[in-house]
Parts: structure tokens; C-alpha cells; sequence
């Protein structure tokens, strides 16, 4: 709740900041902003890495409602951030950068939006690190990211010990997370045994098998 007043507030300000009438009055940012978050959430899917949501969204307008001569490019911005913030913030991984491309329709009724979301995948700048000893690291990109020895890991540890697939790091409600998955020969953390869905602080030392890591976020 806290974090979707947040990105409201973020919407409300975009409109008072702008200079000319963008929207006339019809369709509000706001709710572009909702329509496509509870478009992600209709589509959230199943992956390997667990809930997975598009990553990118063409949101179409009927010209009544957008004058795109006039359309600031901070709200393409900040409807891309809404949704980085907002997966992050629910656990779910998206393939590449959040992209969000609004266009004109007449096709659109007025006071209507047509929003279609696909997977778009691409590189993302790193969130979190897993440096090991002997120049042994990797970057975490992805908001959940699959750690094992098959080659469609995110991190791959071609270690006999390791699991094909491991364990998952995820973010979500502000927090990092490590989840073995049934592993042959566990995970810890800190030496303590993940058994199920534990907290992975900064600094945090995470074993994988054999294979050690300190854990770090990038921005620390």
C-alpha cells in the first residue's frame, strides 16, 4: 500500500508539473499507471524463477484523450518506473528493462485505453552482487534469479555438488530472499541452513553447494 501511494503521488505531481493541456481531462496518468499494473497482474506467469510479468507495454489512446505533440517524455519515465518499482516490490521478474510506449488511436473509443503487454528481453542494470574467492563473482539483474549447474541459470556453478537448479534470489517488500530448492546438497546462509524462504542481508555470506559468496547490493 505504501509503495503504490508512493507512485500515485509520483503521477499527481507529473500532471501539476506540466505546462500545457497533455491530458484533456479524460484519462488521467493515474490511470494509465493502474490499467497497466493490473494488466501485469492478469498476466503474471509461472517461469522457472517463479512469477514473471511482461516487461514492456504499448498503451493506446484515442487522440481526444492525448495530445502526443505535447506528451513530456517524463511520462513514458515514470510509468516505466511504476512498473521496475512495482515488480521489484511484489516479487515479480521481468525479462528486460521496463519500457512503456504510448501512442495515438482513433480506433479507441474516447475514454478508453487498449494495453497490450509482451516479453521483451534485454540486459538490466545489476541490483545485487555474489562475490566469491579467486575473482569468482556475479551480477543479479533480474528481480528473482535462478542459481544452479544447468546451463538456463541465471548464475551457472558447473559444480558436480551444485543442483541443477539450486536456489532462487529474489527481491521483494524491500527485501532480499534465498530459497533453496530441494537441493542434494543444501544452501546456507551464514552457515545457518536455509530450509525455507530466508532473509539475504548485505554482507551475508551464502553457500551454494560448495560454492561460497558474500552477498553485497550494488549501491552499498
Amino acid at each position: 500500500m505504501k509503495l503504490a501511494r508512493e507512485l500515485e503521488r509520483r503521477l499527481e505531481r507529473l500532471v501539476e508539473g506540466v505546462s500545457g493541456a497533455i491530458f484533456r481531462g479524460r484519462v488521467h496518468p493515474v490511470d494509465l499507471g493502474t490499467r497497466m499494473l493490473r494488466e501485469a497482474d492478469l498476466h503474471v506467469a509461472e517461469g522457472p524463477a517463479g512469477p514473471t510479468v511482461p516487461n514492456e507495454f504499448h498503451i493506446g489512446l484515442n487522440p481526444e484523450d492525448l495530445d502526443l505533440a505535447g506528451a513530456p517524455e517524463r511520462l513514458k519515465s515514470e510509468l516505466e518506473y511504476t512498473l521496475h518499482s512495482t515488480a521489484a516490490e511484489r516479487g515479480w521478474r521481468i525479462e528486460g528493462p521496463a519500457t512503456v510506449v504510448i501512442s495515438s488511436d482513433p480506433g479507441i473509443k474516447p475514454k478508453h485505453l487498449k494495453i497490450l503487454g509482451q516479453t521483451s528481453p534485454g540486459d538490466q542494470e545489476p541490483w545485487g552482487q555474489l562475490i566469491g574467492g579467486g575473482g569468482r563473482h556475479a551480477n543479479i539483474t533480474h528481480n528473482r534469479v535462478l542459481i544452479g549447474r544447468a546451463d538456463d541459470c541465471d548464475i551457472t556453478l558447473p559444480e558436480p555438488e551444485v543442483s541443477r537448479r539450486h536456489a532462487i534470489i529474489h527481491r521483494e517488500e524491500g527485501r532480499t530472499w534465498i530459497t533453496d530448492l530441494s537441493s542434494a546438497n543444501g544452501t546456507t546462509v551464514d552457515g545457518a541452513v536455509v530450509s525455507s524462504t530466508t532473509p539475504l542481508r548485505p554482507g551475508a555470506r551464502l553457500t551454494v553447494g560448495p560454492v561460497s559468496f558474500m552477498f553485497r547490493l550494488v549501491d552499498q
